[in-house]
């Protein structure tokens, strides 16, 4: 486990210790939980789509055709969006359970 995934855990664990009154178990609180994840998780996948762009650009420019180069990018952002969508979800439930434990 590297340092940068330490520290998000770290923040989600505070989220949960911050707002156990607000993270419950319940459609608001579930989605409260990931919009503020999702809203954290926005910054690893920025620096993610840093280091990986210039590789994949460099890859789609020595593609021929102009529709296999528009499938590879759909492909890319598709999986992006997965990536995010994954981690949100995964620190959202790891927000969810320390606010449950707080409430006791």
């Amino acid at each position: 486990m590297n340092m940068q995934t330490v520290w998000y855990v770290l923040i989600h664990i505070s989220l949960g210790l911050i707002g156990w009154q607000v993270f419950t178990i319940t459609n608001q609180g579930v989605l409260a939980a990931l919009a503020v994840c999702g809203s954290v998780q926005a910054w690893p996948m920025y620096e993610f789509y840093k280091l990986s762009w210039d590789k994949f650009d460099s890859m789609r420019s020595s593609l021929t055709g102009a529709e296999h180069r528009k499938r590879e990018t759909r492909g890319y952002w598709t999986r992006m969006g997965r990536l995010w969508l994954f981690r949100s979800s995964a620190y959202s439930l790891l927000t969810l359970f320390v606010a449950w434990l707080m409430r006791g």
